[in-house]
């Protein structure tokens, strides 16, 4: 059972650690992807649904093995995140209707 957000379920996803693109589709207003502990370089190419409204936003949790990147394509304009060993960091988007961009700056939570 996905978490109840005002407007709909918040969309869960996850990214196998060995992924080098990851194809996600965005059909709710809340998505959180999270990362497997990535051991290789992943791109995140996003297919939107005509449903998301301009305001969604997306979620990001990525754990790293090494120095492994996360590099944003399709529907996503980010600067590439750069991993260190072990460590997680969070980045949060909002949808402007055509594409996700950035909130802010990656944080480390750990």
């Amino acid at each position: 059972m996905g978490v109840n957000y005002p407007f709909g379920s918040v969309d869960t996803q996850t990214i196998a650690a060995a992924t080098t693109t990851a194809a996600l589709t965005i059909s709710e207003q809340e998505t959180i992807v999270t990362t497997e502990t990535m051991t290789g370089n992943v791109t995140i190419n996003l297919t939107v649904s005509a449903e998301v409204r301009a305001g969604a936003k997306l979620h990001l949790k990525a754990t790293t093995n090494g120095s492994e990147t996360v590099t944003f394509g399709t529907a996503i304009e980010a600067p590439v995140i750069t991993g260190s060993a072990g460590k997680t960091v969070c980045q949060s988007f909002f949808y402007n209707g055509t594409n996700f961009y950035p909130c802010g700056a990656k944080i480390q939570v750990d």
